[in-house]
């Protein structure tokens, strides 16, 4: 479904390996569902990039639908440079002090004192209309993936409480940090500002290619972590934190296919059929802190080598994410999900067992949604979970690479 490029050069420069001849990524850092988890209706959403001019950039969504922009609720989004490397930057954008870069803002408009999107009234398809602005839906459900748009969801775009988004960047372009924030009206009513903390769904995966020996398949090295922020303030970057991010369950959907990924066909919907072999993953992403005792621990990240073999020559990946609902240690934020096995249990000194895993009999990772115990390894105490840890959906991204 997205035509979004992050060409393969930009991937080989921020991962320093070589870059196979003719190969590609479809894709880019941003390419993704997002739902609105500010509690109130949004009236647009920001990409923030730092590092980069405009020209940088080849494609804002759904630009390349420029002659049916009613595809959402906002339509092309604005294109705006900054340079803070002197001037101060303003509030909403504190973080980015010393860099230059652009944002890319959706919005909907003030007209006689209510915000309207672009489209928002606009009758298409089946006498369908998107509504004035992102509607805030307290337990969303799952989308395909890539689809909260009109082509994607149809008469349920609407009132789905996401939208979608997306950029691409030039061949070599190496943007830096990226953040995502969701508009909503200052107390006055008078403008948009940037809700108070960043969308909750994690930055973009990256996919590049694995040095192998020449005449071998390709491997196509694919990383995806927990956002960089505490709680979701970009003002505090994990790297400067005493405690560890937040957590987030992530289901990764692999699919091989004998032919090139096509980037209209990046739907869940449309690539598993497609695909030669599936592969369903599940991990929990999350930082580890910048500084204090914990500062050095390996981050919770789902890193996989995908070989392509002999007779595929693309591996397309989507990520869905949740935000993880279970215990985390009380001291530390770090997430209470370490042993390997469900049946594993630990005897206390009043001859109870607790549970204390996430993970099935088998190792894998799986969603554990049961009531469980777990022991806080800072204090010691046996705190129990009633719901499980597979949280609120909060969004999707899709990546594919071809080799060739």
């Amino acid at each position: 479904m997205i035509n979004y490029y992050h060409r393969l050069m930009a991937a080989a420069f921020l991962l320093g390996i070589p870059a196979a001849s003719h190969a590609q990524v479809i894709g880019s850092y941003d390419n993704f569902d997002c739902f609105n988890d500010t509690g109130e209706t949004a009236e647009g959403f920001e990409i923030d990039v730092e590092d980069v001019a405009p020209a940088d950039l080849t494609r804002e969504f759904p630009s390349n639908f420029s002659a049916t922009p009613w595809v959402t609720r906002y339509g092309i989004p604005t294109v705006t440079p900054y340079d803070f490397t002197a001037a101060t930057p303003d509030p909403d954008h504190a973080y980015d002090a010393g860099h230059k870069g652009v944002l890319v803002t959706y919005a909907a408009n003030l007209v006689n004192g209510h915000w309207t999107a672009p489209y928002g009234a606009q009758p298409f398809g089946a006498g369908t209309v998107a509504g004035d602005g992102t509607p805030f839906v307290a337990n969303p459900t799952l989308t395909n993936g890539d689809s909260c748009w009109f082509y994607g969801l149809g008469a349920a775009y609407p009132t789905s409480g996401c939208d979608h988004f997306g950029i691409s960047f030039a061949g070599g372009v190496a943007p830096g940090r990226i953040t995502y924030h969701w508009k909503v009206p200052n107390p006055t009513n008078t403008a948009l500002v940037n809700a108070k903390l960043e969308a909750s769904i994690p930055p973009s995966p990256t996919l590049a290619p694995q040095p192998v020996a020449p005449g071998a398949p390709p491997i196509v090295h694919a990383v995806a972590g927990g956002p960089a922020d505490v709680g979701g303030d970009p003002n505090k970057p994990q790297a400067q934190a005493a405690q560890f991010g937040d957590a987030f369950w992530m289901k990764v959907t692999t699919v091989y296919g004998a032919v090139d990924a096509q980037l209209d066909l990046l739907q869940k919907a449309k690539i598993a059929p497609a695909g030669t072999h599936k592969i369903v993953l599940w991990a929990i992403v999350q930082r580890t802190p910048g500084v204090g005792p914990n500062a050095g621990k390996f981050n919770r990240e789902a890193i996989e080598n995908d070989p392509l073999g002999k007779k595929n020559v693309q591996v397309t990946k989507q990520y869905e994410y949740f935000k993880f609902a279970g215990q985390y240690d009380q001291e530390t934020h770090e997430v209470l999900c370490d042993a390997f096995y469900a049946t594993q249990a630990l005897a206390l000194a009043n001859g109870k067992k607790l549970q204390v895993s996430c993970q099935n009999g088998g190792g894998a990772d799986t969603p554990f949604t049961k009531p469980y115990w777990v022991i806080d390894q800072g204090s010691g105490a046996a705190l129990y979970s009633p719901t499980g840890n597979l949280g609120q959906y909060v969004g999707a991204h899709i990546n594919a690479y071809n080799a060739k």
